[in-house]
């Protein structure tokens, strides 16, 4: 039963016949109030017409002796056991009387002898219908007509048709539920085939997409989100398996390093210059290890949003000069020089916009070509604030300018240089745009590289 209560079949099944039985009772329950009236309507006629009858009969008849004797007659002419007949004279004496079940008769007021009957006159009384009415007798006597129906046989005949549309009503609710679970099983089948193609997707088939052929056009929205899940969960992993796999090499390299230097230096005894050039050597490949593990650490904050920003105003004219002071040295041993243009004030965090222009600067600085000034400026737009770091250097192919800000990618990783970020360095100011809610985008081509720091313009007017 639990199975069934969460089966959505079921429950569109169990609605559709709901439905219809509600439509069903709605339809029974007109025919038979139909049918009320219908009856009623065409007995308060009889009894109206069989009063004009009796009348009639009466003022036609030579003598009420002649009538008293055929009581055949009346018989015939009320059709049925049902019927009722009592004649009365102004003293009140019986002189016809039809009544085989004995009907109990009520007084009623009866009508005069020129007023025609209408629906209205006519009573109920005892479970049965009574109409009386003033007549005229042979020689002009004063007589008066009593003429009844009883409603035993109607009542009869509505039960029957009570009861047949009570099963006329649960059969079609029965017949609903069947046919409605039939027709939305088969309307569900679909969903069977997508769950079946899902249940076949794992990790070595994550490329496999979901049919959006034949199928219904309401699921043709869900298959299309799922394949997008699909698409990008692909590529999530395959950029997973890449960091893995980049990592690995990353940390292989300073470790083989240690490694070999170690395992040489203890082939045989050495000077103690010798032992600190190797400590030496051997420092550099632990700071390198540990520039990684740090940016490693600070990307995965990053990207949970464990990383608090601490909102302030900047003055950019500070921060231009205290960047290019930082990395002056840098620019003089590459023979490049700094310039920034940098103005105006901005509401952020100091220390991860000093961090992503430290990257970009350090990148600018190493591939800028000797004799040429790599500039810091901004321009402003109508809700954003835009810093540049841009170098003359050699162009990056079009082809490699969407993977730059991946983690450990390099262009040529044969020029990978001491103090470097380890290819994270663009990796960690997309994530410090991400945490500022702003955006960082790249452009190269033969006249220079230039990376754009798109950050929220501040509330406060900023100068230009």
């Amino acid at each position: 039963m639990s199975d069934r209560a969460h089966s959505l079949a079921w429950r569109l099944g169990l609605a559709f016949a709901l439905v219809c039985s509600v439509v069903l009772a709605g339809v029974a329950l007109f025919l038979y109030r139909s049918l009320i009236a219908e009856i009623a309507y065409r007995d308060d006629l009889a009894l109206l017409g069989r009063l004009e009858q009796v009348r009639a009969l009466l003022h036609d008849s030579d003598s009420l002796g002649a009538l008293q004797q055929r009581p055949g007659l009346y018989q015939n002419m009320l059709g049925n056991q049902e019927s009722v007949l009592w004649v009365r004279r102004a003293d009140g004496s019986t002189v016809i009387e039809i009544n085989p079940h004995a009907q109990l008769l009520p007084s009623v007021a009866p009508i005069a002898i020129d007023q025609p009957p209408q629906r209205a006159d006519i009573h109920v009384h005892d479970a049965a219908l009574v109409l009386s009415g003033r007549a005229l007798g042979p020689a002009g006597e004063q007589l008066t007509v009593l003429v009844g129906k009883r409603l035993a046989e109607r009542e009869a005949i509505l039960a029957s048709y009570r009861l047949r549309l009570y099963l006329g009503v649960a059969t079609g609710a029965l017949l609903a539920l069947g046919i409605g679970l039939l027709l939305v099983r088969r309307a569900l089948a679909p969903l069977q085939d997508i769950a079946l193609a899902v249940a076949q997707i794992d990790l070595r088939n994550l490329h496999k997409r979901l049919p959006s052929n034949a199928v219904p056009a309401e699921l043709q929205a869900p298959i299309q989100a799922l394949n997008g899940m699909l698409t990008r969960l692909d590529q999530g992993f395959e950029r997973l398996s890449q960091f893995s796999a980049d990592l690995a090499h990353e940390i292989r390299t300073p470790l083989h390093n240690l490694l070999g230097s170690t395992g040489q230096a203890l082939n045989q005894p050495r000077t103690a210059a010798e032992y600190r050039e190797l400590l030496g050597s051997n420092i550099e490949e632990y700071e390198r290890l540990n520039r990684m593990v740090e940016n490693l650490l600070f990307l995965a904050r990053a990207d949970h949003g464990q990383r608090p920003v601490n909102l302030q105003a900047i003055d950019l004219a500070w921060l231009g000069d205290e960047m290019c002071d930082y990395f002056q040295a840098l620019a003089e041993d590459r023979g490049a020089t700094l310039q920034h243009s940098l103005n105006g004030t901005l509401q952020t965090d100091l220390q991860l916009l000093q961090r992503a222009l430290a990257n970009l600067l350090a990148n600018a600085v190493r591939h800028a070509l000797p004799g040429t000034a790599v500039q810091l400026r901004c321009h402003y737009l109508d809700d954003t604030a835009c810093i540049s770091v841009c170098n003359q250097g050699p162009a990056i192919a079009a082809e490699h300018l969407d993977k730059l800000f991946d983690r450990f990618f390099r262009i040529d990783p044969s020029r990978a240089e001491p103090g470097d970020s380890g290819g994270l360095g663009l990796a960690i100011v997309r994530s410090i745009m991400t945490l500022l809610g702003g955006t960082v985008t790249v452009v190269s081509d033969a006249r220079g590289t230039c990376f754009t720091l798109a950050l929220p313009r501040p509330a406060e007017p900023l100068e230009r």
